[in-house]
């Protein structure tokens, strides 16, 4: 059995993020859709287009999962074009 603390808490077998696995408050667009079942281009489109929340660190845009996250245990229901700003 895998301890919680591993130092690389996503391990990836083929194209499936193992069940029960954590996403944390920012992860890369390739984690997040895997988890989500949801294809890695149309992640993109979505971060790119406002309508999931995304930060770049070190150069590279990841998804805001805590600011996804906080906006749907408030009670967002829909995701639109432009509801998340790059600035």
């Amino acid at each position: 059995m895998s301890n919680r603390n591993d130092a690389s808490p996503f391990k990836v077998d083929g194209d499936v993020v193992p069940l029960g696995t954590g996403i944390g408050d920012v992860c890369s667009i390739v984690t997040f859709a895997t988890a989500c079942g949801i294809p890695v281009d149309d992640v993109v489109e979505l971060l790119e287009n406002g309508t999931f929340p995304s930060i770049v660190t070190a150069d590279t845009r990841k998804v805001n999962v805590a600011l996804l996250r906080a906006d749907l245990i408030g009670g967002k229901e829909s995701f639109n074009e432009g509801d998340y700003s790059h600035d």
